[in-house]
């Protein structure tokens, strides 16, 4: 059967993501007995650009799953039913963020994506959402009508269909997966995550999950999430793509928990759902925030009370998601590209004013994912030759990143720094006094009289 896409009555073409009718009006819900006092948060309007109204409309817009049956076209449901079927990778339910375009084949599955500058040069999110029988027929579908895609957060399974398709493959980073079922908190190198539940609840924060998103935690979320990105010490935004815009509204299959201390809520996970068989098999936690200042990481409390709870539902896996360029060590298995290889490990080591490589990876490997119960995964980067670092520069386009911009940046603001240490008049002192060979330095009080001095003379 031939791959059909939307709005192409020849079969195959592509498809941008369907307008969506506003989901239904949602009413305000306690989020647990337990915690009714949550009803009355203490969130003020500062901060906010804009009205509540017109985020609400923003966020309704990005909703990614339509929760009635009825407002979903044909390509939509066809979608949805693929995702939940096969949707097993971490970023399945990605693919079905605002501004994706996709190839979709009726009895295979679909190919999301985002359109790149040449009309045949693609940017592909992840694996293709199919049986994994059917991976090799689809992406070949898929290539002959974009002859020239990049596969970003590609499985090593995608990664061998495609080198044996003669495309380069390059190590992006790994990806950290938590066994809910096997994995624990004993043993010595797991006492961070340990000490850090203790303490919050010596602080008496209380973990919950809410069923539907009022407006009150509408509200809450909003501000927290503006205060961390304000604090944010690379960027005042999210990497995109590989990241789908954070949607506060109710989601098909979204899990949200919340941390909350003296009736406010100071943190919030946002877990994304993957699919088997019609079924939910795990989640990757996507969106992790907390606006309070603690001594230990908040987030980690809200990750392992939700796992808590989650083993009890029997799920599978829980996704920590990409530690993007941590551990690039392309060996003999693939074909890869050297220059790209050094590019990321370059970047990993050095570029963390591009995004927070290296504090990432560190926050993932409290988890010890070289013990039982918690592993990685490398993640790939998959790509023709042709190019490699001109078309990377579009890649982290696409991502977010603007690498000459925050370059420039960065530069400039060591720039200034060091002007800043470098140029007062007790540092330019000290360096005179270390050229001719005097190494006591004049104290302030002997920089004061000259001073005082020079103004004599010049009156």
């Amino acid at each position: 059967m031939e791959p059909k896409s939307q709005g192409d009555n020849k079969g195959k073409a592509k498809a941008k993501d369907d307008k969506k009718s506003p989901p239904q009006k949602m009413t305000p819900q306690n989020m647990t007995q337990s915690l009714k006092v949550i009803q009355d948060l203490r969130i003020t309007r500062s901060g906010l650009s804009k009205t509540m109204k017109a985020i609400k409309l923003e966020q309704e817009r990005l909703q990614t799953a339509i929760k009635s049956e009825s407002n979903r076209t044909a390509t939509s449901k066809f979608r949805i039913e693929a995702l939940k079927q096969y949707g097993k990778g971490s970023l399945a339910y990605s693919s079905l963020q605002s501004g994706m375009e996709y190839f979709m084949s009726e009895d295979k599955g679909f190919i999301a994506y985002v359109q790149m500058r040449e009309k045949n040069s693609v940017c592909v999110l992840a694996d293709p959402i199919c049986a994994d029988e059917d991976l090799k027929d689809l992406i070949e579908e898929f290539v002959k009508e974009k002859s020239d895609p990049i596969f970003l957060h590609a499985s090593h399974k995608t990664a061998q269909v495609l080198a044996e398709m003669g495309f380069c493959v390059n190590e992006l980073g790994v990806e950290t997966i938590i066994d809910v079922q096997n994995f624990s908190l004993s043993g010595n190198k797991k006492q961070s995550l340990r000490q850090s539940r203790n303490n919050a609840k010596k602080d008496g924060i209380q973990v919950v999950e809410v069923k539907s998103v009022d407006e009150l935690l509408f509200k809450a979320f909003k501000k927290i999430s503006d205060a961390w990105l304000k604090e944010k010490v690379v960027s005042n935004s999210d990497m995109q793509f590989i990241v789908r815009p954070i949607v506060y509204v109710d989601e098909l299959d979204v899990r949200r928990f919340i941390a909350v201390k003296d009736n406010e809520v100071v943190g919030f996970v946002i877990f994304d759902p993957m699919y088997e068989n019609g079924e939910v098999i795990g989640y990757i936690a996507n969106h992790l925030r907390s606006n309070i200042d603690r001594n230990y990481s908040l987030v980690d409390v809200i990750i392992i009370e939700a796992m808590e709870k989650f083993k009890g539902e029997g799920k599978k896996w829980l996704s920590l998601g990409l530690s993007p360029l941590h551990k690039v060590n392309d060996g003999d298995e693939f074909k890869h590209s050297k220059l790209l290889k050094a590019n990321f490990q370059y970047a990993f080591e050095n570029a963390n004013y591009l995004y927070n490589f290296k504090n990432l990876a560190r926050h993932k490997s409290k988890y010890r994912p070289e013990m039982p119960g918690a592993k990685e995964e490398k993640v790939y980067c998959v790509l023709k030759t042709r190019f490699l670092l001109t078309r990377m520069y579009e890649v982290y386009h696409v991502l977010g990143v603007s690498p000459v911009k925050q370059t420039v940046s960065h530069l400039t603001k060591k720039t200034v720094d060091w002007i800043k240490g470098n140029m007062t008049p007790r540092a330019l002192i000290g360096k005179a006094m270390l050229v001719t060979g005097n190494s006591t330095a004049p104290s302030s009080c002997d920089i004061e009289d000259d001073s005082r001095q020079s103004n004599d003379k010049t009156e």
